[in-house]
């Protein structure tokens, strides 16, 4: 894991990214985005972004496809398929404060956070394919593998 500079600025570098996950813990006030990133590291052939919010207000804006509702606090988009980011509002909603809206469709509709704080990671990595739809994903710095669904288990892991 690489931290970002300005984790703010590459919000905007996100749409059309694939969602892996989003995760709001209401006791804890924080909300983590893990997704594609489309600016990759060298020597990387698919590089992944986590977003930290801190001090969070979450709001789940519901979209129009009723099996997609009970997405509230918690998204895993395992598999083939899943969403992508379609729009991102960013503004300052007062001193110290800002508000990110994220719109991932109709369909499932989207969230929108304001927080306090912000902290963000990139992952490069390399993929090795080991059978006819299997794949081995290295961290492109350190070669340790992981699994492509979770590329920052220490942040977001599998659901328990």
């Amino acid at each position: 894991m690489e931290p970002m500079r300005d984790p703010r600025g590459a919000l905007s570098h996100i749409m059309e990214a694939l969602v892996f996950s989003y995760v709001y813990d209401p006791q804890r006030a924080t909300f983590t985005l893990v997704t594609e990133f489309p600016l990759k590291s060298p020597g990387s052939i698919r590089e992944f972004a986590a977003f930290a919010f801190e001090q969070v207000e979450f709001e789940r804006l519901a979209g129009d496809h009723a099996p997609y509702q009970h997405f509230q606090q918690t998204y895993h988009g395992i598999g083939p398929g899943g969403m992508v980011v379609q729009d991102i509002q960013q503004r300052d909603v007062g001193p110290d404060r800002h508000r990110v809206e994220l719109w991932f469709g109709d369909n499932f509709g989207g969230v929108a956070v304001s927080y306090a704080g912000l902290r963000g990671w990139t992952r490069g990595s390399t993929a090795e394919q080991v059978g006819p739809r299997q794949w081995v994903y290295r961290d492109a710095r350190t070669n340790e593998t992981f699994d492509l669904d979770f590329p920052f288990p220490s942040l977001v892991g599998p659901p328990a």
